[in-house]
């Protein structure tokens, strides 16, 4: 069997063309976020073990690639001690760590940016790969719906920037939900596991949940009065919700307020441009999340574009004496991002001028190009050179599909003459 040439499943390999959408993302990204005051670090692709299984990573943690221990110490131990590092499946578990190893050094309220590779065994799929790019801001160190909505407007506002301003936000809360799911009878230590399936309702639909809850072992009453209340809500407003908590009280008043205050603001701040919608059925899969959610959709797509929340007990729990260190993050999906500017054949905006220089084959004729290439580099020009094909048309053509927009012909004893392609 002959080396495959095809990159492995799940993973990509990208054009010249690819590379510069994907780079002119990233910095429009780095360059927004920047104005709101965060600022860029880095992270090891490569965790321990212990970080990564801790259980903060939900249902990523099954999808983790491990890397197997080297030498000697893969000559004892049991099978599952075979790996003692692995990829991160997210910058969210790295970022704690690096909060925790490093906060002496760091500003009381901290704003950072992550812009990295992460892994999954994923089952490859339009818009899901098993290396792909995430983009984070976190705030660590504000506990107040200031963090929320500094972080709701700085994503909004870099979405905007790629034309992409028709989309919904959509917001809920954990603490809600861990109230409507006590309410509904389940023990308050099971809520994460319902979390869990109820993230699957976008796939499985209602009917899926239901029965995974039952199949789970919870009683049957639970279940429906669960399922009762999710679809009484679908498509309902916030405002209804509050109103029948009044009456019902399943969350406590505070919660609510944040949540209006959020969505009220989060629209003023964007002049009443951006779309809200409270949604009761929002769980966010991770298992950190411990306040305010959300996520933002965009039409045409079941998937949603970016995603996050409040992360209050993270932290802590790498910290000694810390029991709860106030964290909240957005992370924009920076594939798929990519991917929808792509289908919309989105050109990224000329940085310079590209200039295609043709010259002669002979030594003397190569030895100008060089000369002339280098002046015009100078001036702050992007020049690419080449050698006269016998088909110049169809080589002028081929460099004009490469972004190029002008070129001379060097011809002996004569100056150089651009001219648009």
């Amino acid at each position: 069997m002959g080396i495959l040439t095809t990159p492995p499943k799940g993973m990509r390999e990208f054009t010249a063309e690819q590379v510069e959408l994907r780079k002119y993302v990233y910095n429009t990204i780095l360059q927004t976020y920047a104005k709101f005051g965060f600022r860029e670090i880095e992270t090891p692709c490569i965790e321990n073990i212990n970080l990564l299984s801790s259980g903060e990573g939900g249902e990523n943690e099954k999808l983790m690639f491990k890397i197997l221990k080297r030498g000697d110490k893969l000559k004892h131990g049991a099978a599952e001690d075979l790996a003692d590092l692995g990829l991160r499946f997210d910058l969210t578990v790295p970022l704690s760590r690096f909060y925790a190893n490093n906060h002496g050094k760091l500003p009381k309220i901290s704003k950072f940016i992550q812009i990295g590779n992460v892994w999954r065994a994923e089952r490859p799929q339009k818009g899901r790969y098993r290396q792909l790019t995430q983009c984070d801001i976190d705030m660590i160190g504000e506990s107040s719906v200031l963090a929320e909505l500094e972080l709701i407007n700085a994503t909004t506002t870099t979405l905007n920037q790629f034309g992409l301003s028709d989309f919904t936000l959509k917001i809920n809360d954990r603490r809600l939900l861990q109230s409507v799911v006590q309410y509904c009878g389940f023990a308050e230590q099971d809520a994460s596991k319902v979390f869990i399936i109820l993230d699957k309702l976008d796939k499985i639909g209602i009917s899926g949940v239901q029965e995974e809850l039952l199949k789970t072992g919870y009683e049957q009453q639970h279940v429906d009065k669960l399922i009762d209340l999710l679809a009484s809500f679908e498509n309902k407003s916030f405002e209804e919700f509050a109103a029948e908590n009044e009456q019902k009280g399943f969350v406590e008043k505070e919660i609510l307020e944040d949540l209006i205050f959020v969505m009220n603001e989060a629209r003023s701040q964007s002049s009443g441009d951006l779309r809200i919608e409270f949604d009761l059925s929002l769980v966010r899969g991770m298992g950190y999340y411990t306040g305010l959610i959300f996520e933002i959709k965009t039409p045409n797509y079941s998937w949603s574009i970016a995603g996050g929340g409040r992360y209050d007990k993270m932290v802590g729990k790498l910290m000694k004496g810390k029991p709860s260190v106030p964290a909240c993050g957005f992370s924009i999906g920076f594939e798929r991002i990519v991917l929808i500017l792509e289908e919309q054949g989105f050109q990224v905006p000329a940085q310079a001028e590209k200039i295609l220089l043709i010259g002669d084959k002979n030594k003397e004729g190569m030895s100008r190009l060089l000369t002339e290439a280098n002046k015009f580099r100078a001036e702050g020009k992007l020049v690419t050179t080449d050698k006269k094909w016998k088909n110049v048309s169809k080589q002028i053509d081929s460099y004009k599909a490469q972004g190029f927009t002008s070129f001379a012909i060097l011809r002996e004893d004569q100056p150089v003459e651009l001219k648009e392609i």
